[in-house]
């Protein structure tokens, strides 16, 4: 199951967002995107366009021409065509989660679109609940 991302159109720190974005493309997010359709939301997915190499862009109306070049072919208007997904809620713990991702796969969707929260990344990286054994070594 593939999981896309919309992040706010606005940033409290430039370092905490370049780190969220290349975090969430290293944790396996299929598609990235920034709420709106303002100014801001235009500079974020081009800021996020030059920091990813891999992840998807999503965007909801045509976009600029220098966008498709920054991100070197890699826009999505709405949803990928051929393929079905869904926007959900963010989950309140690893198990609805893990739920979520099932019920939508069994129901023949391609991906999830959520909304950004810090706790996707460590979702990302580590779907299941049973092997924390990184938590384990990094706390001792």
């Amino acid at each position: 199951m593939k999981v896309g991302v919309t992040l706010p159109a606005t940033i409290a720190d430039a370092g905490g967002f370049i780190a969220d974005v290349r975090a969430l493309e290293a944790a396996g997010a299929d598609m990235i995107g920034v709420a709106g359709d303002s100014p801001e939301h235009w500079v974020l997915l081009g800021a996020v366009a030059a920091l990813t190499e891999r992840v998807r862009l999503r965007v909801s109306s045509q976009e600029p021409a220098v966008l498709g070049t920054l991100s070197r072919g890699r826009l999505v208007v709405g949803e990928p065509e051929g393929e079905t997904w869904t926007e959900v809620p963010m989950p309140a713990d690893r198990d609805s989660w893990t739920a979520m991702l099932r019920d939508h796969e069994t129901a023949g969707a391609t991906g999830v679109i959520v909304p950004w929260d810090p706790r996707l990344i460590d979702l990302l990286r580590n779907p299941e609940a049973d092997d924390r054994g990184d938590l384990l070594m990094s706390t001792g």
